[in-house]
């Protein structure tokens, strides 16, 4: 049997014994289960509107209800209406045809003078059977087939219908001032079925009026609307579900860019208090002792980042916030996990194929108006997050080049020497700044600004500098300054990982809401900030005791620092323990001077499968509402086979393609690599001195390299990682250049400035020649 098929016998024997040990897909739903669910649809709300405005109908539901920010993410960080209510309609992120996917109309409405059902069943082969009929329906199916997400459309109202529960929409977001017709029925895609019919639902233009006041000089008649809610929610199936669109909202945010700012907010102003009063009359016939209600902003005005407001009440639902598996923070929810919460209230069980998972709750006895302000918070601090991303990774990459660049300079002029303390303290300081710039998240930089932050990270930065730099001469070990700051790197990050990543929401080099797919763990800039440090770090170690049991140590630590990684609850990263197991395999390989051949290579491999499935079964054997992503990935390949990991590898590869030159951090790789060759090349090959000092330090490089490329190819933040990892390689070489020219001079007798010396260079390769071969 070769290689290949052996593997592929070990990745199928996995598949099936995974089949066999996941649990059943929970339903997950409260109790008692809700018969009926209204999911009201108020596009563009944020927890920040209903902080600035009286909305007494909303606020009066959200007081006994749970609430969260909305991350309304479809394959686009942003969704637009038809990507978001076909999001919703899939359970898995999706995208739309923009100019045309708000053409749901009724069988008998005539488009290009043609019966609607007539055009529909001519694209499709199906005789339609519901009242409306998604006319793009073939041409959504075949833009989405085209995508990494597997998404199946329709497949909520699907799951309901199997269920004998009842779908209809009501809403219509029509309007423009040109000539022609405009259709913005996109609500209507929600509820639509596998084969792109709407069973039920009143979307037609008889639910407007004429209104010269309001966007494009119609709103939503309520009488009308509610008529047709009452219809279906008092006189219709006993279990259904009913999606409702404050359309006035929609058309207000489409109306943005015909008007100016003052008028803008008018216009808000009064959609706002429109789709209050239209909340209050749906909700006057609903029973939230049996009914439950989804109030949920599925989507915003193009470009803005602000997160959306979604709120649930009904049965069971205590007030406080909402969470799911897929952001595992109290107080975010993503757009997937709209369609499995509405499932999950029914009691039905979440199809597989869906990628969301249903809402649970966080009781809070905090009153209504604490809660909202706590939601408003953590926009805000996402949003400055996103502010202090790109100034914070063109300062420590613009000082990386910049000390760089003036040691070579000056070292070719001979006259390193005189500045060899400013480039230390400088490169130092700017090593600094990474974990400073997370410790700086414990304040509400989002209401101390900009300044504060600045001031916060710069001084704790070159104090963290200057106090090494003291301790190293004090202590006579030209080391230690590089060591103490690499240690703050990595305790920093193994510390926040391991108490709930607090320090890491909303940090510059952390992840965001607005930003991110993924709240919890560690994200791709800490791994390449902590792989970096973690490996140089251990082979310091080695040269600090060179024996077989420092060597030994210093793996440990490395497999230590794969657990924080891999570990669920930790750092949860899939692409980290993927990139940083071959890694600690060729530091032990490189420090026990292995030959490394095609078998070497192959058991590598089957170490890191080994180590992905070992913490994929630990994260499956946690509740179905706590498992990270790596135990929802072993449901579906256990369930479904391969096809979902070659998916997720698909995605994260175009993704990776996608943001790889997006971002300053990708800078800083040309910059190590011209650093490197000036060490290799340059005169007096500085490099050879480093290995002569430090024997351990090529084992540290080499793990260091893989984990950087690895990472670079396998997590989705692309060549940022490399990026990352290469700037704390290169600040941290130039750290040791400049600490074995100081130990150089102690062993000739001078004095470094500052007046203290450090251990002999004699001494320090006597130490780091023990180490065997």
């Amino acid at each position: 049997m070769t290689r290949r098929r052996a593997l592929g016998a070990v990745l199928v024997a996995v598949a099936a014994a995974l089949s066999t040990l996941v649990p059943a897909t929970a339903a997950g739903g409260q109790e008692p289960v809700a018969r009926r669910v209204l999911v009201l649809s108020v596009p563009g709300l944020t927890w920040a509107d209903v902080e600035a405005h009286d909305l007494p109908n909303l606020e009066a539901l959200f007081a006994q209800g749970a609430l969260a920010d909305l991350a309304p993410r479809g394959v686009s960080p942003r969704s637009g209406p038809g990507d978001a209510y076909l999001t919703i309609s899939a359970g898995t992120r999706a995208t739309t045809e923009r100019v045309t996917d708000g053409q749901v109309l009724a069988l008998e409405e005539t488009s290009s003078g043609s019966a609607a059902g007539e055009i529909f069943a001519r694209r499709t082969g199906v005789t339609p059977d519901g009242d409306y009929v998604a006319l793009t329906w073939p041409s959504l199916e075949r833009r989405n087939a085209r995508q990494p997400y597997d998404a199946v459309l329709g497949l909520l109202a699907e799951t309901l219908a199997e269920a004998d529960v009842a779908t209809s929409a009501i809403g219509n977001a029509d309007g423009t001032d040109s000539v022609g017709a405009s259709f913005e029925r996109q609500v209507g895609l929600s509820v639509a079925g596998s084969d792109g019919v709407v069973a039920d639902g009143a979307l037609g233009e008889d639910l407007l009026v004429e209104d010269p006041s309001r966007p494009f000089g119609v709103r939503l008649d309520h009488d009308r609307v509610v008529e047709a809610f009452r219809e279906r929610w008092s006189d219709g199936p006993d279990r259904q579900v009913v999606v409702v669109e404050a359309s006035d909202l929609a058309r207000a945010m489409r109306y943005r860019t015909a008007v100016d700012g003052g008028r803008y907010h008018v216009l808000w102003a009064d959609a706002l208090a429109d789709a209050d009063a239209l909340a209050g009359r749906l909700l006057a016939e609903v029973d939230l002792r049996r009914d439950a209600v989804v109030v949920v902003a599925p989507y915003n005005l193009p470009g803005d980042r602000d997160l959306t407001a979604i709120a649930l009440a009904g049965p069971g639902v205590a007030p406080g916030y909402l969470r799911s598996a897929s952001t595992q923070r109290a107080g975010f929810l993503t757009l997937v996990d709209v369609a499995p919460t509405v499932l999950a209230e029914l009691d039905l069980a979440r199809p597989v194929d869906m990628e969301g998972r249903p809402a649970e709750v966080t009781p809070s006895t905090a009153p209504l108006e604490d809660r909202v302000d706590h939601l408003v918070g953590l926009n805000d601090a996402s949003r400055f997050r996103e502010r202090l991303l790109v100034p914070t990774t063109t300062a420590v990459v613009v000082v990386l080049a910049l000390v760089l660049a003036a040691f070579v300079v000056l070292r070719v002029r001979g006259s390193e020497r005189r500045w060899r303390g400013w480039l230390q303290l400088v490169a130092l300081a700017d090593l600094a700044v990474l974990p400073w710039s997370y410790l700086a998240r414990g304040f509400p930089l989002e209401e101390l600004g900009a300044g504060f932050y600045w001031g916060f990270v710069l001084v704790g930065a070159v104090i963290t500098s200057a106090g090494a730099t003291w301790a190293g001469r004090a202590a006579r070990r030209p080391l230690l300054p590089l060591v103490l700051v690499l240690g703050l790197v990595v305790v920093v990050l193994v510390a926040d990982v391991t108490t709930g990543s607090r320090l890491s929401l909303s940090a510059a080099f952390g992840y965001s809401p607005t930003g991110n797919s993924r709240l919890y763990g560690i994200s791709n800039y800490s791994y390449g900030q902590l792989s970096a440090a973690a490996c140089l770090l251990t082979a310091l170690l080695v040269g600090a005791r060179p024996s077989s049991r420092g060597r030994w140590l210093a793996v440990g630590l490395l497999v230590a620092t794969l657990v924080v990684l891999g570990v669920p609850k930790w750092g949860s990263d899939v692409g980290g323990v993927l990139a940083f197991t071959p890694a600690i395999l060729v530091f032990v390989a490189v420090l026990w001077r292995w030959r490394i051949r095609l078998r070497t290579v192959f058991l590598a491999g089957l170490a890191t499968v080994a180590a992905i499935t070992g913490f994929g079964f630990l994260d499956l054997a946690r509740p179905p509402e706590e498992r990270a992503h790596l135990g929802r990935l072993f449901e579906r390949v256990g369930e479904e086979g391969l096809g979902p990991l070659l998916s997720i590898m698909e995605r994260k590869l175009l993704a990776n393609l996608r943001v790889s030159t997006s971002s300053l951090w990708v800078v800083a790789i040309p910059l190590a690599l011209a650093f490197w060759l000036y060490l290799t090349r340059g005169p007096d090959r500085p490099v050879r001195r480093l290995w002569s000092a430090h024997p351990a330090l090529s084992a540290g490089l080499a793990a260091a390299t893989v984990a950087a490329v690895l990472g670079s190819l396998v997590n989705d933040s692309g060549a940022i990682v490399g990026g990352v990892a290469s700037m704390v390689l290169s600040a941290s070489l130039l750290v040791l250049l400049l600490a074995d020219q100081d130990d150089e001079r102690a062993t000739e007798g001078e004095t470094p400035p500052g007046g203290a010396v450090g251990a002999t260079s004699a001494t320090h390769r006597e130490a780091a020649g023990a180490v065997p071969s």
